[in-house]
Protein backbone atom coordinates (compact mmCIF):
# COMPACT_ATOMS: atom_id res chain seq x y z
CA UNK A 1 0.00 0.00 0.00
CA UNK A 2 1.58 3.27 -0.84
CA UNK A 3 2.72 5.58 1.92
CA UNK A 4 0.27 8.25 0.44
CA UNK A 5 -3.21 5.84 0.87
CA UNK A 6 -5.61 7.23 2.16
CA UNK A 7 -8.81 5.21 3.31
CA UNK A 8 -12.36 7.16 2.72
CA UNK A 9 -13.80 8.44 5.68
CA UNK A 10 -16.87 6.00 5.75
CA UNK A 11 -14.29 3.02 6.41
CA UNK A 12 -12.63 2.81 9.93
CA UNK A 13 -8.69 3.49 9.93
CA UNK A 14 -8.90 0.54 12.89
CA UNK A 15 -10.94 -1.70 10.02
CA UNK A 16 -8.13 -1.44 7.20
CA UNK A 17 -5.10 -1.48 9.52
CA UNK A 18 -6.06 -4.70 10.62
CA UNK A 19 -6.80 -5.92 7.24
CA UNK A 20 -3.20 -4.80 6.38
CA UNK A 21 -1.29 -6.24 9.31
CA UNK A 22 -3.01 -10.03 8.70
CA UNK A 23 -2.24 -9.69 5.36
CA UNK A 24 1.42 -8.25 5.18
CA UNK A 25 3.04 -9.42 8.64
CA UNK A 26 5.99 -10.64 8.45
CA UNK A 27 8.00 -12.61 10.67
CA UNK A 28 9.11 -9.92 12.29
CA UNK A 29 6.29 -7.48 12.32
CA UNK A 30 7.22 -3.90 13.61
CA UNK A 31 4.56 -1.84 11.64
CA UNK A 32 2.04 -1.37 8.98
CA UNK A 33 1.25 1.36 6.70
CA UNK A 34 -2.60 3.41 7.31
CA UNK A 35 -3.28 7.05 6.34
CA UNK A 36 -0.67 8.32 8.53
CA UNK A 37 1.98 7.15 6.91
CA UNK A 38 3.12 4.23 9.90
CA UNK A 39 1.15 2.54 12.66
CA UNK A 40 2.74 0.53 15.19
CA UNK A 41 1.51 -3.36 15.35
CA UNK A 42 0.70 -2.10 19.11
CA UNK A 43 -1.87 0.18 18.14
CA UNK A 44 -4.27 -2.33 17.39
CA UNK A 45 -3.72 -3.33 20.43
CA UNK A 46 -6.36 -1.13 23.04
CA UNK A 47 -3.34 2.03 23.28
CA UNK A 48 -6.01 4.70 22.95
CA UNK A 49 -8.49 3.13 25.10
CA UNK A 50 -5.71 2.25 27.94
CA UNK A 51 -4.94 6.14 27.81
CA UNK A 52 -8.74 7.23 27.43
CA UNK A 53 -10.26 9.92 30.12
CA UNK A 54 -13.41 7.06 30.08
CA UNK A 55 -10.54 4.44 30.79
CA UNK A 56 -8.90 6.27 33.63
CA UNK A 57 -12.09 7.24 35.51
CA UNK A 58 -13.24 3.86 35.21
CA UNK A 59 -9.95 2.42 36.79
CA UNK A 60 -9.87 4.93 39.54
CA UNK A 61 -13.58 4.49 40.05
CA UNK A 62 -13.11 0.66 40.16
CA UNK A 63 -10.10 1.28 42.63
CA UNK A 64 -12.17 3.03 44.84
CA UNK A 65 -15.39 0.92 45.26
CA UNK A 66 -12.41 -1.86 45.92
CA UNK A 67 -11.10 0.26 48.63
CA UNK A 68 -14.70 1.01 50.28
CA UNK A 69 -15.68 -2.51 50.31
CA UNK A 70 -12.13 -3.92 51.88
CA UNK A 71 -12.64 -0.91 54.48
CA UNK A 72 -16.50 -1.84 54.72
CA UNK A 73 -15.77 -5.47 55.49
CA UNK A 74 -13.61 -4.99 57.70
CA UNK A 75 -9.40 -5.46 56.67
CA UNK A 76 -8.53 -7.04 60.19
CA UNK A 77 -11.92 -9.86 59.26
CA UNK A 78 -10.75 -10.47 55.86
CA UNK A 79 -6.91 -10.80 57.19
CA UNK A 80 -7.88 -13.86 59.70
CA UNK A 81 -9.25 -15.46 56.68
CA UNK A 82 -6.70 -15.23 54.95
CA UNK A 83 -4.28 -16.61 57.36
CA UNK A 84 -6.31 -19.29 57.84
CA UNK A 85 -4.76 -20.51 53.76
CA UNK A 86 -1.73 -20.99 55.45
CA UNK A 87 1.01 -23.88 53.85
CA UNK A 88 -2.13 -24.72 51.23
CA UNK A 89 -1.37 -21.54 49.72
CA UNK A 90 -0.38 -23.44 46.18
CA UNK A 91 -3.53 -24.68 46.30
CA UNK A 92 -4.98 -21.32 44.81
CA UNK A 93 -2.95 -21.62 41.82
CA UNK A 94 -3.19 -25.15 40.62
CA UNK A 95 -6.96 -24.75 39.45
CA UNK A 96 -6.47 -22.80 37.10
CA UNK A 97 -3.93 -24.48 35.29
CA UNK A 98 -6.63 -27.34 34.39
CA UNK A 99 -8.72 -23.69 33.61
CA UNK A 100 -5.64 -23.17 31.31
CA UNK A 101 -5.31 -26.27 29.84
CA UNK A 102 -9.07 -27.26 28.88
CA UNK A 103 -8.87 -23.35 27.27
CA UNK A 104 -5.37 -24.39 25.06
CA UNK A 105 -7.34 -27.35 24.16
CA UNK A 106 -10.75 -25.56 22.90
CA UNK A 107 -8.37 -22.77 20.89
CA UNK A 108 -5.99 -26.01 19.44
CA UNK A 109 -9.11 -27.36 17.94
CA UNK A 110 -10.27 -24.04 16.85
CA UNK A 111 -7.64 -24.27 13.82
CA UNK A 112 -9.10 -25.16 10.34
CA UNK A 113 -8.52 -28.08 8.00
CA UNK A 114 -5.48 -30.13 8.79
CA UNK A 115 -5.73 -28.48 12.15
CA UNK A 116 -2.95 -26.76 14.83
CA UNK A 117 0.25 -26.69 12.86
CA UNK A 118 2.44 -26.17 16.10
CA UNK A 119 2.68 -28.41 19.33
CA UNK A 120 -0.25 -28.07 21.81
CA UNK A 121 2.79 -26.59 24.55
CA UNK A 122 3.21 -23.68 22.33
CA UNK A 123 -0.48 -23.34 21.94
CA UNK A 124 -0.72 -23.38 25.73
CA UNK A 125 2.30 -21.02 26.33
CA UNK A 126 0.26 -18.19 24.16
CA UNK A 127 -2.81 -19.11 25.85
CA UNK A 128 -1.45 -18.02 28.93
CA UNK A 129 0.25 -14.64 27.69
CA UNK A 130 -2.64 -13.56 25.89
CA UNK A 131 -4.77 -14.24 29.03
CA UNK A 132 -2.45 -12.67 31.12
CA UNK A 133 -2.47 -9.64 28.75
CA UNK A 134 -6.66 -9.98 28.79
CA UNK A 135 -6.43 -9.99 32.71
CA UNK A 136 -4.81 -6.28 32.38
CA UNK A 137 -7.08 -4.22 29.77
CA UNK A 138 -10.42 -3.66 29.36
CA UNK A 139 -11.23 -7.18 28.43
CA UNK A 140 -13.95 -5.73 25.90
CA UNK A 141 -11.25 -4.56 24.15
CA UNK A 142 -10.47 -7.97 22.58
CA UNK A 143 -6.44 -7.29 23.32
CA UNK A 144 -5.74 -11.03 23.92
CA UNK A 145 -7.25 -11.93 21.10
CA UNK A 146 -4.85 -9.61 18.91
CA UNK A 147 -1.83 -10.76 20.92
CA UNK A 148 -2.78 -14.35 19.78
CA UNK A 149 -2.87 -13.88 16.28
CA UNK A 150 0.45 -12.14 16.91
CA UNK A 151 2.06 -15.00 18.40
CA UNK A 152 0.62 -17.63 15.80
CA UNK A 153 2.24 -14.92 12.94
CA UNK A 154 6.04 -14.81 14.85
CA UNK A 155 5.48 -19.17 14.26
CA UNK A 156 5.36 -18.63 10.73
CA UNK A 157 1.69 -19.87 10.44
CA UNK A 158 -0.04 -17.90 7.90
CA UNK A 159 -2.16 -15.09 8.44
CA UNK A 160 -6.02 -16.73 7.04
CA UNK A 161 -4.83 -19.58 9.04
CA UNK A 162 -3.97 -17.89 12.14
CA UNK A 163 -7.38 -14.90 11.68
CA UNK A 164 -9.75 -18.20 11.11
CA UNK A 165 -8.18 -19.89 14.19
CA UNK A 166 -8.70 -16.91 16.67
CA UNK A 167 -11.96 -16.15 15.19
CA UNK A 168 -13.50 -19.37 15.37
CA UNK A 169 -11.83 -19.73 19.06
CA UNK A 170 -13.90 -16.46 19.82
CA UNK A 171 -16.72 -17.84 18.61
CA UNK A 172 -16.44 -21.60 20.66
CA UNK A 173 -15.68 -19.76 23.82
CA UNK A 174 -18.93 -17.38 23.91
CA UNK A 175 -21.02 -20.17 23.21
CA UNK A 176 -19.47 -22.08 25.52
CA UNK A 177 -19.29 -19.86 27.97
CA UNK A 178 -23.42 -18.60 27.50
CA UNK A 179 -23.92 -22.25 28.14
CA UNK A 180 -22.66 -22.12 31.36
CA UNK A 181 -24.26 -18.98 32.29
CA UNK A 182 -27.38 -20.54 30.95
CA UNK A 183 -27.13 -23.52 33.61
CA UNK A 184 -26.02 -21.36 36.21
CA UNK A 185 -28.68 -18.68 36.14
CA UNK A 186 -30.65 -21.51 35.77
CA UNK A 187 -29.57 -22.91 39.61
CA UNK A 188 -29.48 -19.09 40.60
CA UNK A 189 -32.94 -18.48 39.72
CA UNK A 190 -34.27 -21.93 41.47
CA UNK A 191 -31.93 -21.43 44.64
CA UNK A 192 -32.26 -17.95 45.23
CA UNK A 193 -35.11 -15.29 44.57
CA UNK A 194 -33.98 -12.78 42.56
CA UNK A 195 -35.52 -9.09 42.51
CA UNK A 196 -37.83 -9.17 39.22
CA UNK A 197 -35.78 -5.58 37.56
CA UNK A 198 -32.67 -8.15 38.22
CA UNK A 199 -34.21 -11.02 37.19
CA UNK A 200 -35.02 -9.93 33.83
CA UNK A 201 -32.09 -7.47 33.55
CA UNK A 202 -30.20 -10.82 33.49
CA UNK A 203 -32.25 -12.78 31.41
CA UNK A 204 -32.03 -9.76 28.68
CA UNK A 205 -28.42 -9.26 28.93
CA UNK A 206 -27.74 -13.27 28.06
CA UNK A 207 -31.03 -13.20 25.46
CA UNK A 208 -28.51 -10.17 23.62
CA UNK A 209 -25.74 -12.09 23.46
CA UNK A 210 -26.94 -15.29 22.36
CA UNK A 211 -28.50 -13.32 19.14
CA UNK A 212 -25.12 -12.05 18.57
CA UNK A 213 -23.52 -15.07 18.60
CA UNK A 214 -25.75 -16.89 16.78
CA UNK A 215 -25.65 -13.62 14.61
CA UNK A 216 -21.56 -14.27 14.32
CA UNK A 217 -22.21 -17.44 13.03
CA UNK A 218 -24.43 -16.28 10.39
CA UNK A 219 -21.81 -13.88 9.39
CA UNK A 220 -18.91 -16.26 9.43
CA UNK A 221 -21.28 -18.53 6.82
CA UNK A 222 -21.90 -15.91 4.33
CA UNK A 223 -18.46 -14.77 4.84
CA UNK A 224 -16.76 -12.87 7.42
CA UNK A 225 -15.11 -10.33 5.65
CA UNK A 226 -17.33 -10.52 2.16
CA UNK A 227 -18.91 -7.19 2.82
CA UNK A 228 -15.76 -5.44 2.58
CA UNK A 229 -15.02 -7.12 -0.12
CA UNK A 230 -18.08 -6.16 -1.89
CA UNK A 231 -17.75 -2.35 -0.58
CA UNK A 232 -14.19 -2.68 -2.28
CA UNK A 233 -15.55 -3.40 -5.56
CA UNK A 234 -18.28 -0.77 -5.48
CA UNK A 235 -15.80 2.15 -4.59
CA UNK A 236 -12.66 2.70 -7.08
CA UNK A 237 -11.06 4.17 -4.38
CA UNK A 238 -10.44 0.58 -3.05
CA UNK A 239 -9.57 -1.18 -5.56
CA UNK A 240 -6.17 -1.20 -4.93
CA UNK A 241 -6.62 -2.08 -1.68
CA UNK A 242 -8.79 -4.98 -2.51
CA UNK A 243 -6.43 -6.27 -5.25
CA UNK A 244 -3.79 -6.65 -2.82
CA UNK A 245 -5.73 -8.33 0.20
CA UNK A 246 -8.71 -10.38 -1.40
CA UNK A 247 -6.88 -13.25 -1.89
CA UNK A 248 -6.12 -13.25 2.06
CA UNK A 249 -9.98 -12.18 2.92
CA UNK A 250 -11.61 -15.07 0.68
CA UNK A 251 -9.05 -17.92 2.02
CA UNK A 252 -10.05 -16.74 5.11
CA UNK A 253 -13.89 -16.87 4.99
CA UNK A 254 -13.15 -20.16 2.80
CA UNK A 255 -11.70 -21.44 6.15
CA UNK A 256 -13.96 -20.50 8.77
CA UNK A 257 -16.72 -21.87 6.52
CA UNK A 258 -14.99 -25.18 6.25
CA UNK A 259 -14.37 -25.32 9.76
CA UNK A 260 -18.13 -24.44 10.77
CA UNK A 261 -19.65 -26.93 8.35
CA UNK A 262 -16.99 -29.90 9.71
CA UNK A 263 -18.69 -29.98 12.80
CA UNK A 264 -16.34 -32.17 15.00
CA UNK A 265 -13.82 -29.79 15.64
CA UNK A 266 -16.17 -27.21 16.08
CA UNK A 267 -17.76 -29.45 19.09
CA UNK A 268 -14.59 -30.54 20.41
CA UNK A 269 -13.53 -27.02 20.47
CA UNK A 270 -16.52 -25.73 22.36
CA UNK A 271 -16.58 -28.94 24.96
CA UNK A 272 -12.92 -28.00 25.50
CA UNK A 273 -14.07 -24.45 26.52
CA UNK A 274 -17.30 -25.68 28.04
CA UNK A 275 -15.08 -27.74 30.70
CA UNK A 276 -12.24 -24.83 31.55
CA UNK A 277 -15.73 -22.79 32.44
CA UNK A 278 -16.61 -25.50 34.41
CA UNK A 279 -13.15 -26.33 35.94
CA UNK A 280 -13.69 -22.58 37.52
CA UNK A 281 -16.02 -24.13 39.29
CA UNK A 282 -14.05 -26.59 41.10
CA UNK A 283 -11.24 -23.52 42.24
CA UNK A 284 -14.43 -21.69 43.69
CA UNK A 285 -14.52 -25.10 45.77
CA UNK A 286 -11.15 -24.84 46.22
CA UNK A 287 -10.92 -21.32 47.79
CA UNK A 288 -14.35 -21.91 50.15
CA UNK A 289 -12.60 -25.10 51.68
CA UNK A 290 -9.20 -23.38 52.00
CA UNK A 291 -10.93 -20.25 53.51
CA UNK A 292 -13.25 -22.75 55.81
CA UNK A 293 -16.28 -21.71 54.38
CA UNK A 294 -19.48 -23.90 53.48
CA UNK A 295 -18.00 -25.50 50.42
CA UNK A 296 -20.50 -28.06 48.70
CA UNK A 297 -20.81 -28.41 44.99
CA UNK A 298 -23.82 -26.38 44.39
CA UNK A 299 -22.80 -22.96 46.58
CA UNK A 300 -19.54 -23.25 44.19
CA UNK A 301 -21.43 -23.22 40.74
CA UNK A 302 -23.75 -20.51 42.85
CA UNK A 303 -20.79 -18.46 43.05
CA UNK A 304 -18.85 -19.04 40.01
CA UNK A 305 -21.80 -18.67 37.57
CA UNK A 306 -22.62 -15.28 38.94
CA UNK A 307 -18.90 -13.98 39.14
CA UNK A 308 -18.49 -14.83 35.33
CA UNK A 309 -21.95 -12.71 34.45
CA UNK A 310 -20.32 -10.25 36.49
CA UNK A 311 -17.21 -9.90 34.32
CA UNK A 312 -18.99 -10.10 31.59
CA UNK A 313 -20.91 -7.29 32.15
CA UNK A 314 -18.53 -4.97 33.75
CA UNK A 315 -16.14 -5.97 31.12
CA UNK A 316 -15.46 -2.40 30.20
CA UNK A 317 -14.23 -1.89 33.77
CA UNK A 318 -10.18 -2.30 33.19
CA UNK A 319 -9.32 -6.06 34.78
CA UNK A 320 -12.79 -5.88 36.71
CA UNK A 321 -11.80 -4.23 39.51
CA UNK A 322 -13.85 -3.16 42.41
CA UNK A 323 -17.02 -4.88 40.11
CA UNK A 324 -15.61 -8.65 40.33
CA UNK A 325 -15.28 -7.80 44.19
CA UNK A 326 -19.00 -6.19 44.62
CA UNK A 327 -20.14 -9.41 42.74
CA UNK A 328 -18.79 -11.78 45.61
CA UNK A 329 -20.36 -9.87 48.04
CA UNK A 330 -23.79 -9.70 46.30
CA UNK A 331 -23.56 -13.70 45.49
CA UNK A 332 -22.49 -14.26 49.05
CA UNK A 333 -24.88 -12.28 50.89
CA UNK A 334 -27.59 -14.46 48.78
CA UNK A 335 -25.92 -16.84 49.98
CA UNK A 336 -26.13 -15.95 54.07
CA UNK A 337 -22.34 -15.67 54.38
CA UNK A 338 -20.92 -12.16 55.36
CA UNK A 339 -19.22 -9.25 53.39
CA UNK A 340 -15.50 -10.01 54.93
CA UNK A 341 -15.88 -13.93 53.73
CA UNK A 342 -16.67 -12.35 49.74
CA UNK A 343 -13.65 -10.15 50.55
CA UNK A 344 -11.02 -12.88 50.77
CA UNK A 345 -13.07 -15.14 48.36
CA UNK A 346 -12.21 -12.04 46.31
CA UNK A 347 -8.66 -11.34 47.10
CA UNK A 348 -7.57 -15.26 46.67
CA UNK A 349 -8.75 -15.19 43.07
CA UNK A 350 -6.73 -11.13 42.68
CA UNK A 351 -3.85 -13.13 44.42
CA UNK A 352 -4.00 -16.17 41.91
CA UNK A 353 -4.62 -14.01 39.05
CA UNK A 354 -1.44 -11.41 40.03
CA UNK A 355 0.92 -14.83 39.89
CA UNK A 356 -1.15 -16.40 36.73
CA UNK A 357 -0.50 -12.71 34.81
CA UNK A 358 3.14 -12.77 35.84
CA UNK A 359 3.71 -15.97 34.70
CA UNK A 360 2.29 -15.04 31.24
CA UNK A 361 4.17 -11.57 30.68
CA UNK A 362 7.28 -13.76 31.63
CA UNK A 363 6.12 -16.00 28.54
CA UNK A 364 5.52 -12.95 26.38
CA UNK A 365 9.16 -11.41 27.72
CA UNK A 366 10.86 -14.10 26.04
CA UNK A 367 9.91 -13.17 22.74
CA UNK A 368 12.81 -10.78 21.19
CA UNK A 369 12.00 -7.21 22.01
CA UNK A 370 11.71 -6.41 18.13
CA UNK A 371 8.98 -8.77 18.24
CA UNK A 372 6.75 -7.94 20.61
CA UNK A 373 3.70 -5.71 20.27
CA UNK A 374 3.44 -2.73 21.95
CA UNK A 375 0.48 -3.21 24.13
CA UNK A 376 0.76 -0.44 26.44
CA UNK A 377 3.35 2.44 24.96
Amino acid sequence: MPANYAPPRRFTQKTLALVSLVKQMPQEPLCIPTANNTVQVGTLKPEAVARSTLTLVLLIGGLALFSILVWRSGPDLIRGLLLKVGWALPFVFLPHALVTAFEASGWWFAFPQNGCPIKVTEILRFSVAAKAIQHVTPSISQAGELLKFHLLRLTGISADSSMASVVAAKTTITLAELLFIGVGLGVILSYITLEPLVAISLGIGILVMGLAVIGLLVWQRMGLFRPLVLLGRRFTMLTKFLDRHEDFLSSTDRMLREYIGEGRRFYLSWLGYFLGWAAGVLEAWVFLRLLGLPHDPMTALLIQAWLVLVTRFTAFVPGNLGTHEAGAVMIFSFLGLTADSAMAFALLRRIRQIVWIALGLGLLAKVPRAQQPRLFS
